[in-house]
């Protein structure tokens, strides 16, 4: 009866480890959504990291655990991984604030000119704005594109276009698509969400920049 006991044991937890070793991953957003990659996929990503510099003024809303934040970006310029960000917002009542840097070191200036550094540029934005923002990863997302080197479950629309993307934690939400120095569909509107993070970005005005 023990070594029947032990047999059965073992044969539940096999199929315990099984059942995790091949669990399916998580369902589309949408039953209309596809992670089939549509035909020159692979072409678009590389033209889309080709615009890798650029000048765009839009609107910011997030809403965290402490509440809710809107901002006017000024102005965004991006020159390869670098870039300037000047927003005229209420955050934590810091009224203008400008970004600068890159995904390994970020400036905070506030409207009275004091700065704020740190070679954690997402610890030093939930310091002093209160909630985190993907640094790293933003300026890749906002192209429609997924983070090289990163897992990521991308989905498509029935017009071959990115509709959603699942990546470090998050779920990005695309909308609003438009042509972009020759690429079509390029999406001009993104909501991101993560626990209960909130952030929707709206482009009201995108120009690439020649290198």
């Amino acid at each position: 009866m023990k070594q029947a006991r032990c047999l059965l044991g073992a044969v539940v937890l096999g199929l315990l480890l099984q059942g995790c070793m091949t669990a399916p991953p998580a369902p589309p957003p949408d039953d209309s959504l596809t992670r089939e990659q549509p035909e020159g996929w692979q072409a678009r990503q590389a033209e889309l990291r080709d615009i890798n510099q650029w000048t765009l003024q839009g609107k910011v809303a997030v809403r965290h655990e402490q509440g809710n934040d809107s901002a006017v970006i000024r102005e965004w310029v991006q020159n390869g991984d670098q870039f300037l960000i000047e927003m005229s917002s209420a955050f934590m009542g810091m009224g203008s604030v400008r970004l600068e840097g890159s995904p390994t070191f970020l400036t905070i200036t506030d409207s009275e000119g004091q700065q704020y550094l740190s070679d954690d540029p997402d610890a030093l934005i939930r310091e002093t704005l209160g909630w985190s923002l993907p640094v790293e990863a933003l300026y890749v997302w906002v192209r429609g594109l997924p983070l090289q080197d990163s897992p990521a479950d991308v989905f498509f629309d029935e017009q071959g276009r990115i509709s959603h993307l699942r990546q470090q934690g998050w779920e990005i939400h695309y909308s609003n698509y438009a042509t972009l120095a020759g690429v079509e569909a390029v999406p001009h509107s993104l909501t991101a969400t993560r626990d209960d993070l909130r952030l929707r970005l709206v482009i009201t005005r995108w120009t690439p920049e020649t290198p």
